[in-house]
């Protein structure tokens, strides 16, 4: 009787050692996806055909790129480079904002000479799994604040050689062009460093129908300080 317990209980632990050949367990927690392989088909850990993908989501990586000039104010020292610190946010297709913050853990030795961007590499917590691989996003971060500075749209901005310049209108109506220095670009407008007080009236459309010391009719924006000109009498 022990005898035939015995052998019950090695055909129990070969049957267990079989099901353990059987299953195959992930090395990484995240999301499968189709088996690539046919039941019936012969998997074994050399095999030129993976069984399936499994992708991590929590936490995702998000890669971004910024512009070559970018790179170089930041290392210039005219802004802080962004890295863990400061926290970044992701705008999904939708336009909505992803509820967590994400931060910087590494970026590209090189610049890429094709785009001229260097790629930055973010982790954003994704516990919902909201965010797939494969998704386009926006990542919003603030490297810098200033207080009471002077911004103008990019339209407004000429470029004459080595020179940026605006149309303003005087009090007395008449056109004036002003050299200017940016910085670096909020959105669709540029930071004005010198050229420009604030109050003065920038001509955002029109320019070519315009020169310097003519009289205009202003046509005023939603912001007081720009306007659209026509040529006045």
């Amino acid at each position: 009787m022990r005898a035939k317990v015995e052998a019950l209980r090695a055909a129990l632990r070969t049957a267990e050692l079989n099901l353990q050949y059987g299953t195959i367990r992930s090395p990484i927690d995240g999301r499968i996806g189709d088996t690539l392989v046919p039941v019936g088909g012969l998997v074994t850990p050399n095999s030129p055909q993976p069984l399936t993908t499994v992708v991590p989501l929590d936490p995702i990586w998000v890669r971004f790129k910024v512009t070559e000039s970018e790179y170089l104010s930041w290392a210039n020292g005219a802004q802080k480079m962004p890295d863990g610190d400061l926290p970044l946010t992701l705008i999904l297709a939708d336009q909505t904002e992803f509820p967590l913050k994400g931060r910087i853990e590494n970026q590209l030795n090189q610049v890429d000479p094709k785009t001229g961007t260097l790629e930055l590499q973010a982790r954003f917590p994704n516990p919902k799994q909201t965010i797939l691989p494969g998704q386009f996003g926006r990542v919003r971060v603030q490297v810098a604040q200033r207080k009471n500075a002077l911004v103008v749209p990019q339209k407004a901005v000429q470029q004459l050689q080595s020179m940026q310049a605006v149309y303003t209108v005087e009090p007395d109506a008449q056109v004036r062009q002003r050299a200017i220095a940016t910085s670096e670009r909020v959105g669709n407008s540029w930071i004005v460093e010198q050229g420009l007080n604030a109050g003065d009236r920038v001509i955002v459309e029109g320019q070519l129908k315009v020169r310097p010391g003519m009289r205009v009719k202003p046509q005023f924006s939603s912001t007081p300080d720009q306007a659209a000109c026509e040529p006045g009498p």
